[in-house]
């Protein structure tokens, strides 16, 4: 009984490392696809805006989320995106990970 006990035990102290690893690295996977798609979106509103778009614009420009005010939020919740343009920053956020980017917005 005591070998089974800490075979459980040992593998539990192995598998709880690994799979915080995994979600740490999934979170930070997730956030910079988000930030690519943020650069995307920027891009296109600028062509659209004929200059430097407000953070209204590219949000127009993520699919999968909604927009209240000046954050975007994706369908599931679980990632951000904050627009502050007096700063001309978007911050992405999931799991505790976090990315700005520095774009230029009205």
């Amino acid at each position: 009984w005591f070998r089974l006990a800490y075979a459980r035990y040992a593998l539990v102290a192995i598998a709880v490392p690994r799979f915080v690893d995994l979600t740490d690295q999934a979170n930070q996977a997730n956030v910079d696809a988000t930030a690519a798609a943020v650069r995307s979106a920027y891009a296109i509103a600028t062509v659209q805006a004929k200059g430097i778009p407000t953070c209204d614009q590219v949000f127009a420009n993520l699919e999968g989320g909604s927009t209240s005010g000046s954050t975007w939020t994706s369908s599931d919740n679980s990632t951000t995106v904050s627009c502050n343009a007096s700063a001309d920053t978007f911050t992405i956020s999931r799991g505790g990970k976090t990315r700005t980017l520095n774009l230029t917005v009205n």
